[in-house]
């Protein structure tokens, strides 16, 4: 079976060494420059990337993902999309594909420890052909589900601190308004008014995309119900429709725990810190680390001395 491991990338010249470090035992790796100003194109090559070079105007990038995974080459089985700044957590990561072959598509563990979320299940690892980027910011991988989850298998994300997220609102603003119909974009523009503490706009679009007759995923759909509870002076009622949204999902059971800790309704609050516990996929969706491991762990005990 060969492998391959691509992503589009734009002055990521840092990362460039780490990045084919961590992807060296693929039979692939290749970049897709999309018009890097600094060393990116020059240290990749040196690092024994495959590098292609395009520009997109306006810029999607589900255009980028999916020229540069057509330009994998023709006999690559399984491709992975691994950001410039992502790693394999080991060295001999196609060990775990090696032993599993015959799948269409594979899913494994996103980790994240510099953020709001630990750990996700992602499942950008796949044959060539069946498979399309979608949505201009925030894309996703369209294609058959998972057949194979590759619980060993993890890649780490390891952002880059100092590099701006400026573009991301104007993207999401545009390609907002040039497509109504994409709900997806539309809910990443309300998170993004959220993250930005713009309260008014976060409010108006959350509830747009909640109205909207596209935005039928019920976890992203529990997700912007959240956001909601986080800049609405009656939250409780965003949690309890969050959970009829989607029950399966620890957060708002925790976030509920924590509501009825703090006005003292202990028995409430026990209750419902049951319930988060009782609840233990991460692979919904997202996950919020606040509700997991140590901290939730942490705040479990605090609510169990209560009763």
């Amino acid at each position: 079976m060969k492998i391959g491991v691509y992503t589009p990338v734009l002055n990521e010249a840092k990362h460039a060494e780490r990045w084919a470090n961590s992807a060296r035992c693929a039979d692939y790796m290749l970049w897709l420059d999309t018009g890097s100003t600094d060393d990116t194109v020059a240290l990749a090559v040196a690092n024994g990337i495959t590098v292609h070079e395009a520009t997109f105007k306006p810029f999607r990038f589900d255009d980028a993902r999916n020229t540069a995974m057509a330009l994998m080459p023709a006999d690559c089985d399984v491709m992975i999309q691994l950001d410039a700044d992502e790693v394999f957590t080991e060295p001999d990561w196609r060990k775990h594909l090696d032993a599993n072959p015959g799948h269409q598509r594979y899913s494994y563990w996103l980790t994240n420890n510099s953020g709001n979320w630990g750990r996700v299940k992602r499942q950008n690892c796949h044959v060539r052909d069946g498979y399309r980027w979608e949505h201009p910011i925030h894309e996703v991988i369209k294609g058959e589900w998972a057949t194979c989850h590759l619980d060993e298998l993890m890649i780490e994300h390891q952002p880059d601190k100092g590099k701006s997220r400026d573009y991301a609102l104007g993207m999401m603003e545009y390609w907002s308004a040039q497509d109504p119909d994409d709900a997806r974009t539309l809910f990443y523009l309300g998170r993004e008014y959220k993250f930005r503490a713009m309260w008014d706009k976060a409010r108006v679009v959350l509830w747009k995309y909640l109205h909207h007759d596209k935005a039928t995923w019920p976890p992203e759909r529990q997700e912007a119900m959240m956001y909601l509870a986080q800049i609405d002076s009656n939250p409780e009622r965003w949690w309890w429709k969050a959970i009829a949204e989607e029950p399966r999902r620890r957060e708002p059971f925790f976030y509920l725990a924590e509501f009825h800790y703090q006005r003292r309704e202990y028995d409430m609050a026990w209750a419902m810190v049951l319930q988060a516990a009782a609840r233990t996929d991460y692979g919904i969706y997202t996950t919020h680390t606040a509700a997991w491991e140590e901290n939730f762990d942490k705040f479990f005990k605090k609510v169990e001395a209560r009763q």
